[in-house]
């Protein structure tokens, strides 16, 4: 008997070791993925140059977090009762390569001579990467959730963070290089290619992955009468975490337009892009370690009340000093990349908690549709911004952060015990 308990502990443990390397590898890759495509730096820089408007910039982001969010209202109903969650995390990870794929060819084939014609392709195949993101995400958060233990998800994401931002910083390099040294546009056609080869790649780590079955051996399929019922408990149990992510969210919103500002305003260089880029990977790079730390030692709530005075900070810094020259918006990308990351951890390990184990898949989709007003803020920036009113929109996100710190004091099971 206790031979048998030692080899089901060992087996454990190998599983363990198997699921967090897989996780991380993925992690990784993704990160390197998206730091040649950084919405906040690269498509933020491509879709100004390609349209001069800042309407545009924040209505590309508005269409992509909407995109994001539309499969999750249908998709848990279907995910939630299989047994096994993996096929659908792949389909949607492959999606996403041929997205990325299918965007490089035709940046080279239209090239300069339609910009209005690309502008509106990049939205329609960024809109279909981004479905396909928000479809994964409701498989991945239940794999997670099944794979990692609760003591450890702290460790792992923020170590997955910190992976895939030494691979994410070194990947800044080749986005200056190539945007330096390749003719427009064809320099965001290559990044996107290596994009598409990067997310190919990360799909390994899933791959890698041992996903336990769903321990009553799956479920029938609910009526829609069933799900929508159990949706509506779920958005009141998820009230006071999903306002405190959309208040502390209005960061998020500024980062967009750091660039932009830098660019249009104090008229920076193109290579800022990449520059800014690397500050922001880095920013989420050194503070992974916090984040880690704060989750595992005191639980989500005391982290995510940290991390809203951090997210505050930023745009505060680019009202009180970075009116004085394009490099002095560098600790507001710093701090705003440090965010990004502390966000990820802090909601993503507050979500696991939170979400009863066969549910996690319906937490995860209703969470990210009552994130949706989030969408609609940088297409709102953008039209502010019209009138070049910087400071207004950087002060105003400081204030609704900091009332997303008052309202962690609503937050309760998330304090480590």
């Amino acid at each position: 008997m206790k031979e048998a308990a030692s080899r089901m502990a060992i087996s454990d443990q190998s599983d363990l070791k198997r699921n967090f390397f897989g996780g991380l590898w993925h992690g990784a890759f993704l990160a390197l993925g998206n730091a040649l495509t950084q919405p906040q730096t690269v498509l933020a820089g491509f879709i100004s140059d390609l349209t001069g408007s800042t309407v545009w910039v924040g209505g590309l982001t508005t269409v992509l977090t909407v995109a994001q969010a539309l499969p999750q209202i249908i998709a848990p109903r279907y995910i939630e009762p299989r047994t096994r969650k993996m096929p659908y995390l792949l389909a949607a990870i492959y999606l996403r390569v041929f997205s990325w794929g299918l965007l490089a060819w035709l940046i080279y084939t239209i090239g300069s001579k339609n910009p209005q014609m690309l502008a509106w392709t990049l939205v329609l195949v960024l809109a279909v990467f981004y479905a396909g993101g928000g479809f994964g995400g409701i498989p991945y958060t239940d794999i997670i959730g099944k794979v990692i233990p609760p003591l450890k998800r702290g460790t792992f994401f923020a170590s997955r963070a910190a992976l895939g931002g030494l691979l994410a910083l070194a990947g800044a390099y080749p986005v200056g290089y190539i945007l330096k040294h390749v003719s427009y546009p064809n320099d965001y056609a290559l990044l996107f290619a290596m994009a598409a080869i990067s997310l190919g790649v990360a799909s390994v780590g899933f791959l890698i992955i041992h996903e336990p079955p769903r321990p009553d051996g799956g479920a029938n399929l609910p009526t829609w009468r069933e799900y929508w019922g159990h949706a509506k408990a779920v958005a009141v149990h998820l009230s006071d975490l999903v306002a405190v992510y959309i208040l502390i969210g209005f960061g998020m919103m500024a980062m967009p337009f750091y660039v932009v500002f830098a660019r249009k305003v104090l008229e920076a260089p193109t290579v800022v892009v990449a520059w800014f880029t690397a500050l922001q990977i880095l920013g989420g790079l050194l503070s992974n370690l916090l984040w880690a730390r704060l989750v595992d030692r005191y639980g989500s709530k005391f982290m995510i009340q940290v991390l809203s005075v951090i997210a505050a900070t930023a745009p505060l810094l680019a009202v009180l000093i970075g009116s004085m020259g394009w490099r002095w918006l560098y600790p507001s990308v710093f701090l705003a990349g440090a965010s990004l990351s502390g966000q990820n951890v802090g909601f993503n390990s507050a979500l696991l908690e939170i979400s009863p184990p066969e549910e996690r898949p319906t937490y995860a989709g209703i969470s990210a549709i009552m994130s949706l007003p989030l969408a609609f803020l940088p297409l709102l920036t953008g039209w502010l911004l019209k009138s070049n009113r910087y400071s207004l929109v950087f002060l105003g996100t400081t204030v609704f952060i900091l009332i997303g710190t008052l309202w962690t004091l609503r937050l309760s099971g998330l304090e480590r015990r």
